[in-house]
């Protein structure tokens, strides 16, 4: 016999316990073990993996977290047409340079990266298989949250990925005449982002064809759009 008894830190337990509960109304159902029903020691154990799924909900509403350099924007701040051109490293489209995250997480790799967040968002919402991998040209829109910076040279932006195109080169000639994939964030939809990022698409590639299958929503937007404005949603 002992006398281990694992130790009380009800200050710390309490406030844990009031965060789990706030965020586990955020995720699915049966995401974690219930608040109610959890050790402290559980409710501990489980707390990243909590915060990383109400992350996600926050990506799949909002949009990932991106950040971007452009010139100074005062009192006119809307959404920010950007891209990356993940075939050729080509990562300035226009006056906005992303930041290196948005495509490198922070393992320097895609995983976690902020477009891989947002192509997870996507697969989870049409309930495709894999999400967009990291190729092709992606044309996002940004919604500014914060930025900062001096008199001169550029400001530093953060904000959210509020939507994106995909445009790939299927047969390898050098033009870009697929669009793949477009998605919008849940609480930016019906603000014509996806309007707006094919006509983008359009203007800069020859775009001749809007890949299938569609979701619900998508085959919606094919039957209201002429064609070849007719992605997935």
């Amino acid at each position: 016999m002992t006398d281990y008894a694992f130790p009380n830190t009800p200050d710390i337990e309490e406030a844990y316990r009031t965060a789990y509960r706030a965020l586990e109304a955020l995720v699915p159902p049966h995401t974690v073990t219930a608040e109610g029903e959890a050790h402290v020691a559980e409710v501990l154990s489980q707390f990243r993996m909590l915060v990383d799924s109400a992350e996600f909900v926050v990506a799949s509403q909002l949009g990932p977290a991106i950040s971007w350099r452009a010139p100074r924007r005062d009192r006119d701040w809307d959404l920010v047409l950007s891209g990356v051109d993940l075939d050729n490293d080509a990562y300035d489209f226009g006056d906005v340079q992303l930041d290196i995250a948005a495509f490198e997480g922070p393992t320097g790799t895609w995983h976690d990266s902020a477009l891989n967040n947002a192509g997870l968002a996507y697969k989870r919402a049409a309930g495709w298989d894999h999400p967009p991998d990291e190729s092709g040209v992606w044309l996002l829109m940004l919604a500014p949250v914060s930025a900062s910076g001096g008199e001169d040279g550029p400001w530093f932006y953060s904000g959210r990925v509020a939507g994106f195109v995909v445009v790939h080169d299927r047969d390898k000639d050098g033009a870009y005449e697929s669009v793949a994939h477009i998605w919008t964030a849940t609480a930016w939809q019906r603000r014509g982002i996806a309007r707006r990022l094919l006509a983008e698409a359009r203007s800069r590639f020859p775009v001749t064809s809007v890949e299938k299958p569609y979701t619900e929503a998508g085959a919606a937007f094919v039957r209201a759009c002429p064609a070849p404005e007719a992605p997935h949603i």
